[in-house]
């Protein structure tokens, strides 16, 4: 057995791995957030994974591993081995400090005593005692290396070696096979593989395995169960009768599997899941479901699942493939029927996904429609490609027609990895190039860049920048309980260091003249937010938050150029059966000098307030509106609404289509957002293909965790213990000694 042909049991688990959500909406500023991500990128469909905060910061660590975080965990690494070491020599230098200190006053002591005092025998003379000890023990010491069993016979263990364990082992002189009955257990080690079975038969002559009965093949403890095993030794292949396997939340089933040649085929099988199970999914552009926050009343709830909590959405598809590369997991599934209950949905000719090893991310070949400011409308198929650039990485190339000015064609390359992504696209309509792209760096290190789109300026609103490269450090914790139990205070911080050019379209309205001015920009914001108050009923659907914040800006430009922004106001977040609703109120002072007004000048006054609404109909529709008014009359357009958007929620609470439109930058929005429980799912195919399973969530890229060493509890370091070298008399006093 050259090659590890039973790997089946490992495959079949490692296929079940889930994706899981990005955080729910859990404050105001993050339903804030949502309405100010929902409308500026396009629609990609990016699964993001749950993740759990980092010490010292309730910032999220970003999904991969990027080369700067990896050279920073091994640089840190590296210092708090060094430093460790060093602690373990001075602890080691004061323990032998400290032993002849004992030594030297139990010496004095003794003597004091006048005891008999036998000075203990030195390192010099031990190592001579050792060392004569060692010579006249070479002989056993080298018996040791051989391994005996019962009666003297030596084992020799070769990688090649197998173990058969049986109650009766018989042979045919006839068929020359080998035959094993009464539990025989059947152990590869070199592809740490057992076979069990009700009988095995070996053909020495075909070199053939059969097993027949309950079969049960084991691989890292991986169990894959069946009626009938057939292994060809020779030409390293295998097929299984009515194969069965458990692992994870899914169970597999199939009437027929074979495995040749790095490849595992399985016929007429069921994948399902019976475990409750939630996988929360959304597009990339949505960043979370912003209704999440809202309190619903369980009779109220509505679901995809049937009555008894299973989900009634299952797959029936003709072929699935699963192709596992060197730094890609490759899906695809060929005529797939969507059923919703009994009743077919709809089906898919042919679809494929790719993700890589770690399912940090995922894109499919589905066609893609959505709005830019500056490119309009578009519409288009998908075709994915796997790339050898970043670990995992793919590129999605897009023909689309777009509308702006008139219709027109033109084409859209979307790059993305577990660090990643960038958006290019030209249009003819508008005859303009776009590019939105973010590199992350570490866990709060990134750069974003972009040509003609909406760049995250954070409490700014999203901004338009003709073109722009900026670096960027971002991060936020939280003071639990300062002023009262739950009244926490979080802050915020980001600075930023990049290249702007000032868009060249005055998109607000403002009567400004153009300045075709580029330079570069130093600029720090942060925000801090206490809560002053909480209450929440959620029997009756009630719940109000108060909290005060304060932001604060400035940024100094390559022309000398200052910009200082700082406002203070209440922030009031209520629900009231099912209306919610986020209000706050800015008084702002600020001294706005800077060159590039179109692009990043201040735009919401002395005082402002922000709205955001969400009211829930029914079941299965809600609404939301976003809005930024300027109550002084000083904004640059002179206008009083600064934002201004809406977003519809159609379908049950598990599974929402969003769609929207924002007015002040002239785009729509779609998106979905899922969060389905698994119990009940199904998916059944005629064949199933599985290339290279050995490969399957097998990363090549290296993995680096922060070391943490304790020096308090090092295992080496035990405490010496006295050498009593004299006898103590204790004078013990009785008990029911009368007292006087």
């Amino acid at each position: 057995m050259k090659k590890s042909f039973l790997i089946t049991a490992l495959i079949l688990s490692l296929t079940s791995q889930a994706v899981l959500s990005a955080e729910l909406i859990k404050s105001p500023e993050d339903l804030e957030e949502v309405f100010n991500d929902s409308f500026y990128e396009s629609p990609i469909s990016a699964p993001m994974p749950k993740v759990e905060r980092i010490e010292g910061s309730t910032m999220p660590p970003c999904k991969g591993m990027p080369v700067f975080k990896k050279v920073r965990i091994k640089l840190t690494n590296k210092i708090r081995e060094k430093d460790y070491k060093k602690t373990l020599e001075l602890i080691e230098q004061e323990k032998q400090r400290q032993a002849e200190m004992e030594a030297k006053e139990l010496e004095e002591l003794n003597k004091e005593l006048n005891i008999n005092y036998k000075k203990e025998e030195t390192s010099e003379s031990s190592s001579k005692v050792d060392a004569k000890g060692k010579k006249e023990n070479k002989a056993e010491v080298d018996s040791e290396k051989t391994l005996e069993l019962e009666g003297g016979v030596k084992e020799h263990v070769t990688s090649n070696d197998v173990t058969l364990d049986a109650d009766n082992i018989d042979y045919d002189d006839k068929t020359m096979d080998i035959i094993a009955t009464g539990s025989p257990v059947l152990f590869f080690p070199p592809q740490n593989v057992t076979i069990k079975a009700d009988k095995l038969v070996y053909n020495n002559v075909s070199n053939v395995l059969k097993a027949y009965g309950k079969v049960e093949v084991i691989r890292d403890g991986h169990s894959v169960f069946g009626d009938y095993l057939q292994i060809n030794l020779n030409e390293e292949n295998a097929f299984m009768d009515n194969i069965e396997t458990k692992a994870s939340m899914l169970t597999v089933r199939a009437r027929k599997s074979e495995m040749e040649d790095d490849k595992i085929i399985l016929h007429n099988g069921k994948m399902s899941s019976e475990e409750s199970y939630i996988l929360d999914f959304h597009t990339k552009m949505i960043g979370g479901n912003q209704f999440n926050r809202m309190i619903i009343d369980d009779e109220e709830r509505s679901s995809i699942t049937d009555e008894v909590g299973n989900t009634a959405i299952n797959i029936k598809a003709k072929d699935v493939i699963f192709n596992a590369k060197r730094d890609h997991d490759v899906i695809t599934l060929k005529k797939a029927q969507i059923n919703y209950g009994d009743t077919k949905l709809f089906t898919i000719p042919s679809i494929t996904a790719h993700t890589n090893k770690k399912r940090e991310f995922f894109d499919a070949n589905y066609p893609e429609f959505g709005s830019r400011g500056k490119l309009g409308m578009f519409l288009g198929p998908g075709f994915v490609f796997d790339t050898p650039l970043q670990n995992g990485s793919t590129l999605k190339v897009m023909p689309i027609l777009n509308n702006k000015s008139g219709l027109g064609f033109g084409g859209m390359l979307k790059y993305r990895s577990a660090t990643n992504y960038t958006d290019f696209a030209y249009g003819s309509s508008a005859d303009v190039f776009i590019l939105k792209g973010k590199q992350v760096f570490d866990d709060r290190l990134y750069m974003q860049y972009g040509a003609n789109s909406y760049m995250d300026e954070w409490w700014f609103g999203p901004r338009m920048p003709k073109y722009t490269a900026e670096l960027i450090y971002h991060d936020r914790g939280v003071i639990p309980s300062t002023i009262g139990d739950g009244l926490d205070l979080n802050f915020r911080h980001r600075f930023g260091f990049g290249y702007m050019q000032n868009n060249d379209i005055n998109r607000h309205g403002e009567n400004i003249q153009p300045a075709d001015v580029g330079t570069i920009r130093t600029r720090y914001m942060a925000e801090i937010s206490q809560s002053l108050f909480n209450y929440e009923d959620r029997e009756k659907l009630r719940s109000l938050n108060l909290a005060l914040v304060m932001q604060g800006s400035a940024a100094l430009y390559g022309t000398g150029d200052t910009q200082f922004v700082g406002r203070i106001g209440p922030r009031v977040h209520t629900q009231y059966k099912y209306w919610m609703q986020d209000i706050g109120f800015f008084a702002t002072a600020y001294q706005d000098g800077t060159p590039m007004q179109m692009y990043d000048m201040y735009r919401y006054g002395h005082a402002n307030v922000y709205l955001r609404e969400a009211l829930r109909l029914n079941k299965y529709v809600t609404v939301a509106w976003s809005g930024t008014l300027t109550l002084t009359g000083d904004s640059p357009n002179g206008e009083m609404f600064q934002e201004n958007s809406f977003i519809l929620a159609l379908g049950p609470d598990d599974f929402k289509v969003n769609i929207g439109y924002d007015w002040v930058r002239r785009q729509t929005y779609f998106a979905f957002v899922m969060a389905m429980d698994t119990k009940g799912s199904s998916l059944e195919f005629d064949r199933m293909e599985i290339k290279n399973p050995d490969r399957i969530a097998k990363s090549n890229q290296e993995d680096v965790e922060l070391k943490v060493y304790d020096v308090e509890n090092n295992p080496s370091d035990k405490k010496i213990q006295k050498k009593m070298m004299y006898a103590e008399v204790i004078d013990i006093e009785d008990p029911n000694k009368e007292q006087i």
